[in-house]
């Protein structure tokens, strides 16, 4: 199949798989929600990489922002997921796991950029909810972190990265 092609079913199953796991896989905080797709992104950044990670990333939250209501944060979100999803594209493309130690402490830049990307967002949008949501986005990319470790494990049991990617480089 041509690479091209491949990489674009890729990146939608992803943004689609993001956009269910954020949309639909929700746990209350008190200053929103938290959700599952950011691990969803470290894992297509550090499998599929480059543009189309930041395209499946960027497209997939944005979309469940939109559809739940939350349209003022939809640029922000276009924004900050593809800059949580950069960290993993520079160092994990060319590993055979998903989850390195090197990954394992990406989370943590990833989730200074959530915090900080949706502070940045709150005092544009409303600047007195803006240190409410705090603690939510810090719960937010500490949860991502853990999903991300967890389901990482379970596939590179598994190799799905070498099989579903290993012919894609």
């Amino acid at each position: 199949m041509n690479k091209k092609v491949l990489n674009m079913v890729y990146a939608a199953v992803f943004a689609a798989m993001i956009f269910v796991l954020t949309r639909f896989v929700q746990v209350p905080v008190a200053s929103g929600y938290v959700h599952f797709g950011d691990a969803l992104v470290y894992i297509v950044a550090s499998t599929l990489g480059g543009p189309w990670a930041l395209f499946a990333a960027a497209v997939g939250a944005t979309l469940a922002d939109i559809t739940a209501g939350w349209l003022t944060y939809a640029p922000a979100t276009f924004i900050i997921k593809m800059l949580i999803a950069l960290p993993f594209i520079f160092v994990n493309k060319k590993s055979e796991r998903i989850l390195t130690p090197l990954t394992a402490l990406l989370t943590i830049p990833s989730g200074v950029i959530t915090v900080l990307g949706y502070f940045i967002a709150d005092c544009i949008i409303d600047k007195a909810y803006a240190v409410v949501d705090i603690p939510g986005n810090v719960i937010q990319a500490v949860g991502s972190a853990v999903i991300f470790i967890v389901v990482s494990v379970a596939f590179d049991a598994g190799k799905l990265k070498k099989k579903l990617f290993g012919n894609n480089k």
